[in-house]
């Protein structure tokens, strides 16, 4: 089992150009209205929603290995 300290390192070896990418991702783990969501990020929001219902998505371990390819 993964523990903070963990993915800290992970989060840590992450190259700049990831991190905004992983921003949203752990923003995405939150219920949207504890962030200002404006009308863009809400389409992309109701967008991966979609995907997920059409099973175009990645799981977790999948975000993760990519993240440690890099």
């Amino acid at each position: 089992m993964i523990d903070r300290e963990e993915l800290h390192q992970i989060v840590d070896k992450l190259p700049e150009d990831k991190l905004p990418r992983m921003r949203d991702f752990f923003r995405h783990l939150f219920d949207e209205d504890e962030f200002e969501v404006n009308e863009k990020t809400k389409k992309e929001i109701d967008q991966a929603r979609e995907r997920v219902e059409n099973g175009d998505y990645v799981t977790l371990d999948e975000l993760l290995k990519e993240s440690r390819d890099v």
